[in-house]
Parts: structure tokens; C-alpha cells; sequence
């Protein structure tokens, strides 16, 4: 005769296919239900097992809307690529990249700003060339250094000095260094949802699409 509680759990552990040799017990156990009525072994069993299956279904979804974001992004990423080799100029690059990372990543707003010393290009398109010393660049510095996209809300100023007008509008931003040698500029995209560029979005693919935009901005800003 069993003394304990524990005792029982220790012979259950030594013996842990006793239920397998006894089927007939586990229709005669009963454990209490949330509702107050009781359920047999088997039938708790056969609800544990299907809370894991909806589970692991969960997962599985999850893991396909992963892949097929994945695999989208992967086409956006070639498109950009192919049609930046087609590009003819400076103004054509730029084209290109807004249109086509507005409308695949569903960005509100979307800017590019580069730096120059040409006084031309600083007249000529004061919304497009920035001096290097610009002050407002302070606070990009480290990202430029390292080269690390930037996702998540931006301070008041650097929307200001990214989206301009539009600045009030920004309730997040993807924020992309352009480096090809030497610092080109920044590329930015606006969202007006707070949660549209989170800072837990992987930023793998924004260094990616930056270091293509900067080789071909590279090309054709020293034509």
C-alpha cells in the first residue's frame, strides 16, 4: 500500500508505461475540469494534444508568411537591381529607387538626400544636395560610420531635416545610410503609422538595398 502522494509519482516514473499495460485506468481517471465537472485521462490527454497541434499550426503559418515576405522582398531587391542598371542618369537612380521602395515597402513618404561640395548641384536642387557640414547631419554621424540602417521613430529635428513639410506627418522612419567609399547621403522612408518602420524590423535587407543604390548613385554622381 502506497504511504504518499510521492511515493505514487515514483512508482509511476519507474513504471511509465503502466497505463500502456492497463488502458482499461485511464477512461477510469479523472481529473476536475475549469467548469467544476470531471474529465477522463484520455480526454485531457486529447485536449492537451490538440492545444499542440493549433499551436504548432500557428507556427507554421507564421513561418510561411515569413517566407513569402521573404521571397517578396527578394524580387523587390532583383527589380531594383536590374532596373538601376538601366538607369541614365543621377536623376533617373533616383527615380527609380523612390517609386519603387514607396510602393514595395508602402512607405508614405520617401526622400533621398546627398552630399556635395558643388556649389551648382547646392543651388541648382537645394530639396536633393546637402553640405557635408551641415549641422542636422550631427545626429546621423554613427549611422553613416557604421553604416547601420536606422528603424523606429526619429527626433523631431531629423524628420524636420529628412521629410521637410511633411515632417508632422512621420510617425516612423527607415533611415538608410548611402556609402560607396566615401559618405553619399541618406535615403529615407516616412510612415505615417507609428508602427510602420519598427525598430524590431530586421534591417538585413536596408543595408542590402543601400549598398545598390549607393554603387549606382556612386556611378552617376561622378559623371
Amino acid at each position: 500500500m502506497l504511504d504518499s502522494e510521492q511515493q505514487l509519482l515514483e512508482l509511476l516514473k519507474d513504471y511509465p508505461d503502466i497505463l500502456a499495460r492497463n488502458p482499461a485506468l485511464l477512461a477510469e481517471l479523472e481529473i476536475p475540469h475549469e467548469s467544476g465537472s470531471a474529465v477522463s485521462l484520455i480526454e485531457r490527454q486529447v485536449g492537451v494534444l490538440r492545444d499542440k497541434v493549433q499551436a504548432l499550426d500557428k507556427r507554421l503559418r507564421d513561418l510561411m508568411d515569413i517566407a513569402r515576405g521573404n521571397e517578396r522582398l527578394a524580387e523587390s531587391r532583383h527589380r531594383l537591381a536590374i532596373n538601376l542598371l538601366g538607369a541614365r542618369d543621377l536623376e533617373d537612380v533616383i527615380s527609380i529607387v523612390l517609386d519603387e521602395l514607396g510602393n514595395e515597402l508602402e512607405a508614405d513618404y520617401a526622400v533621398v538626400r546627398l552630399l556635395s561640395d558643388d556649389e551648382s548641384r547646392l543651388n541648382d536642387r537645394p530639396d536633393l544636395f546637402i553640405e557635408p557640414t551641415t549641422e542636422e547631419l550631427k545626429s546621423f554621424s554613427t549611422m553613416l560610420d557604421n553604416r547601420k540602417p536606422l528603424c523606429g521613430r526619429c527626433t523631431a529635428e531629423q524628420n524636420v531635416f529628412l521629410f521637410g513639410d511633411d515632417a508632422e506627418q512621420i510617425g516612423s522612419a527607415a533611415v538608410i545610410p548611402l556609402v560607396a567609399g566615401a559618405k553619399l547621403g541618406l535615403l529615407a522612408l516616412g510612415g505615417k503609422d507609428e508602427n510602420r518602420f519598427s525598430i524590431a524590423m530586421g534591417t538585413e535587407f536596408l543595408g542590402q538595398i543601400g549598398e545598390l543604390v549607393s554603387a549606382a548613385l556612386a556611378v552617376h554622381l561622378e559623371a
